[in-house]
């Protein structure tokens, strides 16, 4: 791949671009050919071969070569290296070998390191080339940079280029740069604005090695040779689904300081599988030749391209993943990635063409099958990234990145293991994945056995329990929610909903918005189950966040909504102003017999739920609904219904999360049951079912 795109490099740089671009580049002459980082991994694999097959396919061309390695190091430290980089090199099985051995020593006589640190460094190289050309009566054709090199250090190398090794005379400059290409939208631009300062935008050769592959680099041509027949059926009446795929079998060994800082995301689809897609759906050029043409149809493709949300991406990790990121990166046992090594993704294009057409990319480390989808009702820069090009990707893909952040990856055990564990469905707009069970590491068990895993269900406290990672877990219970509000609105008309307060359910609430449109809204009534002795409109208050995060999100009619009355008479919380036999009124009123059908609770790190705190004589509460409660931390008194209130509804639901609350969770695994000193152990529905939604940092650490 990587020999295809220098190729396809150096003919672009003989051959000349358009215009003034194409005249001036179009001279033959002698090109310098400079390796910034020549002696590292990179070069050492790929590049100096790739360099060496470009040299024999040119020598022919009437354009002579000089090829430098630089690096930071000294030329008599680095020189040896480079060498014995040099020796390795190897012709094509059609060239024969006392051919190749000629080649390969005129190679080697026109390679040589040059240590490249300072500006003084390029100035000299510079100096060297020109005193050469000179020597030997050339006319120089162009210098091409390859910055074999991390991201951080292209600006800076860029300039020095820039200031002090530019070619004269009307030669041409080409400085390629290899991915990534920034971190996201804001870094990419930043990035493309700093090298602008130093390089015009047609130096810039941004590499992506993937448009090299001769299958990618086919789909142009082949759709324009074949445009009478596939015209007709390029479409959202014959496509049921585009697909594009990239399965890897290997692992990450050896790139975890890189891959853990980008993930699968970063490294595949937002480059590779976003240009082949772009291949695939955007609008034929007329001149198939014209790179300016060809960059205005694929931005007209992601101008068409509706955002990416979370609910349209799924992300794993292999199971080994953990381990080799402790051991290369020194990172302590207790340190958890959540860099994804698979993802799927589903975009759609807002089209005619492909109207209702879903476009599925895929990619994973340590896979073996490719996972199944189920449906549930060259003078050219064309195989080079622009700056246009590449700040409208990371326009497309910063958004769902940054909602996935701190999502928890599936695990998979790699390779045939993985079964039918990375299955995933389409239905509608989302994307999901096919078994609703979570299968985890030994290392995450605790200590089973090599080759086991389980299915995290069962019973907690002798009650039920669903565990999953959170993202997961949110999944089960706001379906769960749906599930019972259907079934209340079947049977009654109406749902009633109590809602705990805190950050635990926040992810709930976005998900209950975003996620739930079928949600019968206008037939439900949402209660507190507590809240603090705080204004409405205060930020600490949990109907508040409850209106900020959900209730202004969703339509439901404004009088189902029932906040506590922690304010009246302009006084909060006062006993004699009777805000909780006020707020029991109402609940007895409108909920038939004061049961609610679904009551969300949360648990504190002291076991505290609803506002029932630990030594508060919760017992002395008898058969009211709705009390005044004081809290150990500000503010100090609450709102909160009691366990009599609680313990009439029909589900009550417990959502645990966080590895913070995974001390507790053993606890509670422990203790009997004593209100006072836990008060979550008092949450006994009498004639409903409690469930308990751990997710997996909570219940295993």
């Amino acid at each position: 791949m990587f020999v295809t795109v220098l190729l396809l490099l150096v003919t672009l740089c003989a051959q000349g671009g358009n215009g003034l671009e194409r005249a001036e580049a179009q001279r033959s002459g002698h090109v310098s050919v400079v390796i910034v980082g020549g002696t590292g991994d990179l070069a050492k694999k790929y590049l100096w071969q790739g360099f060496f097959q470009l040299y024999v396919n040119q020598v022919r061309s009437g354009n002579s070569f000089s090829f430098y390695g630089g690096g930071l190091s000294p030329a008599d430290a680095a020189t040896p290296v480079l060498f014995e980089i040099l020796k390795a090199v190897s012709c094509s099985k059609d060239v024969a070998p006392e051919r190749c051995a000629l080649l390969k020593e005129q190679f080697l006589r026109l390679a040589r390191y040059r240590q490249l640190k300072t500006l003084e460094d390029y100035r000299d190289l510079a100096e060297h080339i020109e005193r050469e050309l000179q020597q030997e009566g050339m006319t120089e054709a162009g210098r091409l940079f390859y910055l074999s090199l991390p991201a951080f250090a292209y600006v800076d190398v860029a300039d020095k280029i820039n200031n002090s090794c530019r070619p004269t005379g009307g030669a041409w400059l080409r400085v390629v740069l290899e991915k990534p290409f920034g971190h996201d939208f804001r870094s990419a631009q930043e990035l493309a604005t700093q090298l602008g300062s130093s390089l015009k935008d047609e130096e810039m050769y941004r590499i992506d090695h993937y448009l090299g592959k001769q299958v990618v680099a086919k789909i142009l041509p082949f759709r324009v040779e074949n445009r009478k027949f596939l015209d007709p059926i390029w479409n959202k009446h014959h496509i049921e689904r585009v697909e594009i795929v990239m399965k890897e079998t290997l692992d990450v060994k050896g790139r975890i300081s890189f891959y853990d800082q980008y993930g699968v995301i970063r490294d595949v689809l937002q480059n590779h599988l976003t240009e082949v897609m772009t291949l695939l759906t955007m609008r034929l050029p007329m001149n198939l030749s014209s790179s300016e043409e060809v960059l205005q149809k694929k931005l007209q493709v992601f101008s068409s391209m509706l955002p990416l949300r979370k609910n349209q991406a799924v992300v794993g990790q292999y199971q080994a993943y953990q381990t080799t990121v402790q051991q290369e990166t020194n990172k302590t046992k207790g340190h958890v990635s959540l860099t994804p090594t698979f993802a799927a993704v589903l975009a759609h294009i807002d089209e005619a063409q492909y109207e209702g057409v879903p476009v599925l990319m895929i990619s994973g480390k340590m896979l073996d099958e490719r996972p199944s989808i189920s449906s549930n009702p060259s003078g050219r820069k064309n195989s080079f990234i622009s700056a246009e090009n590449l700040l409208a990707s990371w326009a497309l893909w910063t958004p769902l990145l940054d909602s996935l952040a701190g999502s928890h990856p599936r695990i998979y055990p790699g390779g045939a293991d993985n079964g039918d564990l990375l299955d995933i469905r389409v239905n509608g707009k989302d994307i999901g994945y096919n078994s609703e069970v979570v299968i985890i590491s030994p290392e995450q068990m605790g200590g089973a056995s090599a080759n086991s895993f389980q299915v995290m269900q069962g019973k907690f406290r002798s009650a039920d329990m669903v565990s999953a990672w959170a993202e997961e877990l949110m999944e089960r219970l706001a379906a769960d929610i749906q599930e019972a509000a259907e079934a209340a609105v079947r049977e009654g008309g109406v749902f009633h909903l109590a809602i705990s307060g805190g950050s635990t359910p926040l992810a709930l609430f976005h998900r209950l918005a975003l996620h739930h449109f079928s949600f019968p809204w206008s037939h439900t009534h949402v209660w507190m189950v507590d809240e603090r002795c705080v204004p409405l409109t205060d930020l600490e208050s949990n109907f508040h966040g409850l209106h900020d995060h959900l209730l202004q999100h969703v339509r439901i009619p404004y009088f189902n909504i029932h906040p506590m009355p922690v304010q009246l008479n302009q006084r909060l919380c006062v006993e004699e102003d009777g805000g909780a036999p006020l707020y029991e009124k109402e609940i007895s009123k409108s909920v038939n017999g004061s049961s609610f059908h679904f009551v969300l609770l949360g648990v504190g790190y002291d076991s505290h739920t609803a506002s029932l705190f630990p030594g508060s004589k919760v017992g002395e509460l008898g058969e009211s609904l709705v009390a005044l409660t004081e809290s150990p931390v500000k503010p100090h008194q609450r709102m909160s219904l009691t366990f009599s209130a609680i313990n009439r509804a029909r589900a009550v639901a417990l959502l645990v999360m966080g590895k913070g609350k995974h001390e507790l969770i053993t606890q509670l695994s422990r203790v009997k049951d004593d209100p006072d000193k836990w008060p979550v152990t008092g949450v006994k529905p009498a004639d409903g079912r409690l469930v308990w939604y751990i997710d997996y940092d909570a219940l295993l650490g």
